[in-house]
């Protein structure tokens, strides 16, 4: 049994930020997802989940581009972002429900 996880690269464009945060870390392990989460940085209860709604549209924008960029030929970036939130509401709607762990992280 290997422990070769895995792992990516923080991006080198952090390194002169004395304030970068790390906010979520999400692996898939036997099938499921582990995931630790950064929850309460806001510092402001009624901020936190609209950041995270920020955060993951960022992601899913982020995801676009790089998608994109490795197959130009392929969807358009809507086609793909349409694909993305079809695949949000299909998880919401049919696996409503969690398995694997989630670990609150240090604020």
């Amino acid at each position: 049994m290997s422990s070769d996880h895995k792992e990516l690269s923080k991006p080198g464009t952090i390194q002169q930020d004395a304030f970068a945060q790390e906010m979520i870390r999400f692996w898939i392990s036997n099938n499921q997802d582990h995931v630790s989460l950064k929850v309460g940085a806001s510092g402001d209860p009624e901020k936190e989940p609209p950041m995270w709604g920020f955060m993951l549209a960022d992601i899913a924008k982020h995801v676009t581009r790089v998608l994109r960029e490795e197959n130009p030929d392929g969807p358009s970036a809507q086609e793909i972002m349409e694909q993305i939130l079809g695949g949000i509401g299909e998880r919401l709607r049919h696996a409503p429900d969690l398995s694997g762990t989630t670990i609150k992280g240090k604020s």
